[in-house]
């Protein structure tokens, strides 16, 4: 019973190290093992990442995550995370973010050693699921009789004179979340997957002053955009043996963007399909470190 009643007290200290209470100092390796009990660690990540709503001019309310971290010093840098297609929804709930490595793995950006690295923000919004349609990304063709038409088989499509109301809302939140707290606004990294990685392509495109770092992983793209991001790094993921999203989309921007002279990398896992690949990706020692290593206009 001692045991467990001690185990209970550790699990507090720290939620309460994540909420930004006054807590006493926990050794650094009782985090670790923490993160190896995973209900308790998502239980700790549900409380850190604290609910909001945020009502966009186009009238949506969009449910967003916010990790505001209980020290700050001067500006900090704003990490958002665009989720998949699965985890569309108006609930505010773990799915954005409970299976995802960036936040659940051993490397994740809120845990008590990546975050005294790497002190930042972290935003999660939830894209609406009030379509069939309904994306980050919006493309000719995408409509909600025929959200899928416009998509090519080489992974790329047409972008869309406008927005989806999503992605308009999402791009107005992140101008609010600047204007609100103590951020650097020269260092603004965006991540997505999925449907995710169509929106990380295509904010990029719609807001080109906004990003100082890039990871689209296994999204469709525009190439036709190129000239209004080429200046903005990007690391691309993506598995070879994807059958949801075409690889092949992710070869073409990377070679698009060498020859442009961008700065971008690309990790393509052979044999690995589209989910496997994010829990890849996510699981490289250098992707927080590349990402935190880079300011808006270097």
């Amino acid at each position: 019973m001692y045991k467990s009643i001690k185990l209970d007290c550790i699990r507090l200290l720290l939620a309460f190290a994540f909420l930004g209470l006054s807590f006493s100092v926990v050794d650094a390796q009782v985090d670790v093992e923490m993160r190896r009990d995973t209900q308790a660690w998502l239980d700790v990540l549900d409380r850190a990442l604290v609910k909001y709503d945020f009502k966009a001019t186009n009238d949506l309310v969009l449910p967003y995550r916010l990790f505001a971290p209980a020290e700050n010093n001067g500006d900090l840098p704003l990490l958002i995370f665009l989720h998949g297609r699965g985890d569309r929804g108006a609930d505010n709930g773990r799915q954005p973010w409970q299976n995802i490595g960036l936040f659940t793995n051993e490397y994740s950006i809120l845990s008590k050693e990546m975050q005294e690295q790497f002190p930042c923000y972290v935003l999660v919004p939830q894209c609406s699921d009030k379509t069939k349609n309904e994306e980050w990304a919006k493309w000719v063709g995408n409509t909600p009789e025929t959200p899928f038409k416009g998509l090519g088989k080489d992974g790329s499509y047409q972008m869309h004179e406008k927005p989806s109301d999503s992605g308009r809302a999402t791009l107005e939140l992140i101008d609010h979340i600047l204007d609100t707290y103590d951020i650097d606004q020269d260092r603004v990294y965006i991540v997505g997957i999925s449907m995710g990685g169509f929106g990380t392509w295509e904010f990029a495109a719609r807001r080109p002053d906004l990003f100082a770092a890039a990871v689209p992983m296994a999204g469709f793209s525009d190439p036709g955009q190129l000239n209004k991001f080429d200046h903005i790094p990007f690391w691309i993921f993506h598995g070879g043996a994807d059958k949801a999203n075409p690889v092949e989309g992710s070869r073409i921007m990377y070679d698009l963007l060498r020859e442009h002279g961008a700065e971008v990398r690309y990790t393509e896992y052979e044999a690995t399909g589209h989910s496997e690949a994010f829990h890849k990706a996510f699981l490289e020692k250098d992707l927080i470190p590349w990402i935190f290593a880079h300011t808006k206009g270097d």
